[in-house]
């Protein structure tokens, strides 16, 4: 969570740099305690936020959003101009057979997977309280995965021949959007208000998972003692705000780091690549032993679908959840001993 308030706290404080059409380099933007003051102005709306329910985000959601994925699109067309687009397009599309063959490439994308559909983070359980029964969990979850994927490929499209153009390292980490954006913008016609469209909606975009985790905490909060949202709301931002700080103290003046790494950056590879693996995999393995066959299929409300002679029965996915984390906890122990 730390992770995604300190972003959220750039993408802040880029918006505000880009409404006053004064777009700086990261180390620049990062100098002093910005991070920190940004970190904790980000805390206090996410907790005003949380404290009112979802309702509101849900509607800026709708109208930003798509705001938002056009802006990115638009970029991605525009980036594969750029000089170093061929060489952009080579490394991000290069395939390695023997990549299949390692089980550490298998881990690292299960948790890019896991982190990027907010698997094993609670989010899904938050957000599919509030959905109405007639609701087809396999239909909509085939299209957020879909989404998510087309968005993400987009999103390399516009990153790396804006990164290989200006020499900035592709692993450069999680700051890689706020060193190599500036630059673009600097250069395009009418460059400063696109920047201004860009933050101010990313800052919406990263705003929402703030929200959607803390609401993950504070839904467990709430019900368990049986408090009010406002005071739960309270003792989740008191929480999220202590635990990310040290995160936010790793891209100040302080430089907070462990073996040579931000703290931040540390925090987000192994969580990440760690935490949400095993959350999704024991989660998924939970529901699908634990609760009755009929009573998952009445939840995820997917009818039996017929193609030609060929039926697809919604039993296969509790199937699925039922046999797939062992092989994964074996891939995982795998991965981690050799």
């Amino acid at each position: 969570m730390s992770y995604y308030l300190v972003v959220s706290g750039w993408t802040l404080g880029y918006a505000v740099d880009a409404l006053r059409l004064d777009l700086k380099t990261f180390d620049e933007f990062t100098s002093g305690y910005n991070t920190l003051w940004l970190f904790l102005a980000t805390a206090v709306l996410t907790g005003i936020m949380i404290s009112r329910g979802l309702s509101g985000l849900e509607r800026l959601s709708r109208v930003l959003l798509p705001m938002l994925v056009l802006i990115v699109g638009g970029l991605a067309i525009y980036a594969q101009t750029l000089p170093g687009a061929i060489q952009a397009r080579s490394f991000y599309f290069s395939f390695d057979p023997a990549g299949l063959l390692e089980p550490n490439i298998w881990r690292m994308a299960a948790g890019q997977a896991f982190y990027s559909l907010a698997i094993g983070q609670g989010f899904l359980m938050v957000y599919g309280s509030y959905s109405p029964k007639e609701f087809n969990i396999v239909s909509s979850s085939t299209a957020v995965a879909l989404t998510n994927s087309v968005i993400s490929i987009t999103a390399g499209l516009m990153v790396f021949p804006i990164a290989f153009t200006f020499g900035i390292a592709p692993d450069t980490g999680s700051q890689l959007s706020f060193t190599a954006f500036p630059r673009i913008f600097d250069e395009l016609a009418g460059g400063q208000f696109m920047g201004i469209g860009f933050y101010v909606l990313l800052f919406i975009a990263a705003f929402t998972s703030c929200v959607g985790g803390l609401s993950v905490a504070l839904a467990s909060i709430r019900d368990e003692f049986r408090l009010s949202q406002k005071k739960a709301a309270l003792i989740v931002f008191a929480i999220a705000t202590a635990l990310g700080v040290p995160s936010a103290l790793s891209f100040t003046s302080m430089e907070l780091s462990v073996n040579g790494k931000p703290f931040l950056d540390v925090m987000d590879q192994l969580t990440g690549s760690g935490v949400v693996i095993v959350a999704g995999i024991a989660g998924a393995c939970l529901i699908a032993w634990k609760l009755p066959t009929p009573k998952l299929l009445d939840a995820i409300n997917a009818p039996t679908r017929r193609l030609g002679p060929l039926s697809f029965s919604p039993r296969w996915i509790i199937q699925v959840g039922r046999y797939l984390p062992a092989a994964a906890v074996i891939l995982l122990v795998v991965t981690y001993l050799f």
